[in-house]
């Protein structure tokens, strides 16, 4: 396990709560995270360029150089000097296995650093081996409660992405994410797992040391390691499990909940494809996901019964995998009758109408026109959209 960098060990003094949770000492509260984010930009580009550059300044320094706040420039200085007291924290960490990335650690996830930007987290506290993360990996999410039919189809194609020697993405919860990952480390195969809570308790399991000892298994988390379960936590965590695959598939999703949340955040930031199970005893999540994108490049429909493979469809654009023999109906002439689906399927997203005239390069003018004409019809398909930095 390497030596934690000074550039590292300053970021954490102004974005982990290792000491904070401790001591409630309110010197050592840290940042929050957008309050780092515009640290971290207006640190970048300033003379001093980066956090480790920070040990050696007093108040001063940093109100002349950085244009702090008396009060701002206070804070910077009181988390800098406890150096010492976060090295031995870390230390006690690494002596349990468990080691820390920041942004720009060889060990925190590139695509979730790409993908998110500044909407990825400071740092992650992880175990394993780190070179599962620059393996080519798929996602599987899912329902707690998943019924059997959604088990048996999570397990075959779990087994036929480790054959094709691809990596699991899980989020280590119960029901469809356990299934993905235990399937896959029984079958031979490689797994990242994103938990959302008490990665300490998780290492007191044997089968999960053996699979971390074996060079099977790492595990990460964006919350301290004994931190309890809360659903803020969880829900952000959805985001790194999207983010870190190539794709991924939602076995099985209801209306409501975690995995519905993540599927549609994912498709709103258009991050990755999802790949959607489907058949005649799927959840209602599926199949609304489905009607609700029957024109989204990003969404691809999946037969319970395929065999086709998911590493090879996620090779594919989204176009070659998503819109064979597919039509556009209504009218020939009038755009209206291609842009309505589309603006319909992302105000079910939850778009504003600025956000709508961002995404789509329209003026509101325009967008008020279609919104008129769209609110005359009456709604005979569901359709959806057809198209779709580096920090510290």
């Amino acid at each position: 396990m390497e030596k934690i960098s000074d550039e590292s060990l300053a970021i954490l003094l102004m974005t982990s709560d290792l000491l904070y949770r401790k001591t409630k000492d309110k010197d050592q509260k840290p940042f929050t995270h957008s309050e780092w984010n515009k640290f971290a930009s207006l640190l970048r580009n300033s003379p001093y360029s980066t956090p480790a550059t920070l040990y050696d300044k007093n108040e001063e320094h940093l109100m002349r150089d950085l244009l702090l706040s008396r009060s701002m420039a206070n804070k910077v200085c009181s988390l800098m000097k406890y150096a010492g007291s976060m090295a031995i924290e870390i230390e006690k960490l690494m002596g349990m296995g468990i080691w820390i990335a920041t942004r720009g650690d060889k060990n925190f996830p590139q695509r979730v650093k790409q993908l998110l930007k500044e909407q990825s987290p400071p740092f992650f506290y992880g175990t394993g081996d780190g070179e599962l993360l620059r393996s080519s990996a798929v996602g599987f999410v899912g329902s707690r409660d998943a019924d059997p039919s959604s088990i048996e189809f999570t397990k075959r194609i779990v087994r036929k992405v480790v054959e094709e020697g691809a990596s699991i993405v899980s989020g280590g919860a119960k029901g469809i994410d356990l299934t993905s990952q235990n399937e896959a480390l029984a079958y031979g195969g490689r797994v990242v797992s994103f938990v959302h809570s008490e990665l300490e308790m998780l290492l007191r399991k044997k089968e999960v040391r053996k699979a971390i000892v074996d060079g099977k298994l790492t595990i990460l988390s964006a919350v301290h390691p004994s931190a309890r379960f809360t659903g803020f936590n969880a829900m952000g965590r959805n985001k790194y499990i999207y983010t870190h695959s190539k794709g991924t598939v939602v076995v099985s999703s209801n209306i409501k909940g975690g995995t519905w949340e993540g599927a549609n955040e994912n498709l709103k930031n258009s991050w990755v494809p999802i790949i959607v199970r489907t058949s005649e005893n799927v959840p209602e999540g599926n199949r609304k996901l489905l009607e609700m994108n029957a024109y989204n490049q990003l969404v691809i429909p999946f037969s319970n019964e395929s065999n086709q493979s998911i590493v090879e469809l996620l090779k594919k654009t989204p176009s070659e995998s998503n819109n064979k023999g597919k039509q556009i109906k209504k009218e020939d002439l009038d755009l209206f009758y291609l842009v309505w689906p589309t603006i319909k399927a992302h105000i079910k997203q939850g778009y504003s109408s600025s956000e709508l005239c961002e995404l789509f390069n329209v003026l509101p003018d325009q967008l008020d026109l279609w919104m008129q004409r769209g609110n005359k019809i009456k709604p005979t398909y569901n359709d959806s959209p057809f198209e779709q930095t580096t920090l510290f």
